[in-house]
Order: structure tokens, then sequence, then C-alpha cells
């Protein structure tokens, strides 16, 4: 009797010290941690002037749990527990990436006009700044609040050099390269800019059109390696749950083993040269 009693105690012991202090702790350090990362994203889209409300930025603190309980309900197993978990808490990430991308090919779809306004201002009479004011008043944003950025810190007393370096290091795209570059080397050597500015535009137009047409001939190969990745799996899932033991010579032999595992490695080589062919780099 005395023994069951202090096994109770013990066990009644341990339940409070989990719950008063064990998981207070971990939540604690979950919460500290999510705290640093919507922080560091709220920076990160202010510095590409994404702004988003606070309840959306509390939606990443829910992301883990929601995509833990998904992941359980569709594989049923704590495997996909976890795994939902990791994919909800680095879906934040990929939203914002996906966000930033989004936002540079608007950028770039933008910069043959802009560079036509600014041009055009130039051979009307009007200096660098005041053709970059133009730009602002007459472009839509993102391409109208990098260059406003630009006419801020100028007033603010930074060099046009400077701001204009400021923005190729935000925008590391080839054509921002080439458009700071350009100016950079007509301001420093009194060379005829609005000529220059045209002959980029030529340019850039060219490159944007050249770009477009590989990513069309290149999207059949994309679309491939996404099928080679899903189709094995949603194939294998979908007999496992017809026919659970229909794995059970490739589990629970050592040749299956070994085919299994090389069937899996050379899905991951097709993937990876499949990405290899129909990815360029721009």
């Amino acid at each position: 009797m005395i023994m069951y009693l202090l096994i109770f105690s013990a066990v009644v012991l341990l339940v409070i010290f989990i719950s008063e202090v064990i998981i207070p702790y971990f939540l604690g350090k979950y919460n500290k941690l999510q705290d640093k990362r919507a922080t560091d994203i709220s920076v990160t889209l202010e510095d590409s002037f994404i702004f988003w409300e606070k309840k959306k930025m509390l939606l990443f603190y829910l992301f883990p749990f929601i995509f833990s309980i998904i992941g359980l309900i569709l594989f049923r197993h704590v495997i996909g527990l976890f795994f939902g978990f990791l994919l909800g808490f680095s879906m934040p990430k990929i939203i914002i990436t996906i966000a930033k991308q989004q936002r540079l090919k608007k950028f770039r779809s933008q910069l043959v006009d802009s560079l036509m306004i600014i041009s055009s201002s130039l051979k009307a009479g009007l200096s660098f700044p005041q053709s970059i004011e133009v730009l602002c008043d007459e472009m839509p944003p993102p391409i109208s609040q990098e260059f406003n950025l630009i006419l801020s810190e100028s007033k603010l007393g930074v060099s046009m050099e400077l701001a204009l370096k400021k923005l190729r290091a935000r925008i590391p795209t080839e054509e921002v390269n080439l458009i700071v570059t350009s100016i950079l080397i007509a301001r420093e050597s009194g060379g005829n800019l609005p000529l220059v500015l045209s002959r980029l535009t030529g340019t850039i137009r060219d490159n944007l059109k050249l770009k477009e047409k590989i990513g069309t001939l290149t999207l059949q190969g994309r679309l491939q390696g996404i099928i080679m990745i899903i189709l094995p799996i949603g194939f294998a899932y979908f007999v496992y749950k017809q026919n659970p033991g229909h794995f059970d010579v490739m589990l629970q032999t050592e040749l299956g083993k070994k085919l299994l595992a090389l069937a899996i490695g050379l899905q991951i080589v097709g993937v990876v040269m499949i990405k290899k062919i129909s990815t360029m780099k721009f």
C-alpha cells in the first residue's frame, strides 16, 4: 500500500514538474525564438518596402501547429506531425522569398519605362535628380519606392553616387548593376547620359525578352522535375492506403531495402539533373 502511495506521489510530482517547469520553459524559449524571427522577418520585409499587418505576422506563430495537425491527419503517424511542424516552421521564410521574388519581377518589368522617362526628362533639360522626381511621380511601386529612397538619401546629404550604389546592393540584379555602373561612369567622365540611357533601354528590353523566352522553353523541364518529386510519393501513399502490406517485401528483405535505396537515389539524381538542365541563372 505504501509502495503504491509512493508511486502515485512520484507520478503526481512528475506531472506537476512537467506542467509547471518543463512546459513553461520550452514555451518561453519557443516564444522568444518566434519573436526574434518575427522581428527579423519584419525588418527584411520593410527593407523591401513590404509592410504586413501584425495580424499576418501572428500567423507565423500558428503555422507550425497548423501544419503539424495537417501532417498528423494525412499520415496518421507521429512522423507526419514532425514533418508538418518543420514545414510550418520554415513556411514564413518560403513566403518571404516568394514575396521578394514577385516584387523583384515587377521591378524588372518597370525598368524599361523608367529609363525612358529619365532619358526623356534629361533631354528636356532637367537635371538627374529632377528626372528621378519625374520618375517617382509617373511610375507606380516598387520602382518609385526605390528611386524615391535615392532622392530622400540625397536630400539628407548622401551623395548621388553612394545612393545609387546602395540601390545596387538592395536589388542585386544584372540590369540594376548595368544601369548603376553606366550612370556612374557617365557622370564621372561627363558622357552623354541621355544617349547612354537610351542605349541601355534597348539592351535591357532585349535582355528581358530573352529571359522570358528561355523561361518559357524551360518550363516543361521544370514541370517534369516537380512531377518526378510528387508522383512517386503520391503513388506510394495511395498504394499503401489501399494495401498496407504491399511494400512488405521491399521493407523487410535486404534486397528490397537495397533496391528501395537505389530507387530513391536515382530519383534524387534525376531531379537534380533536370533542375540543372532547365534552370538558367541570370
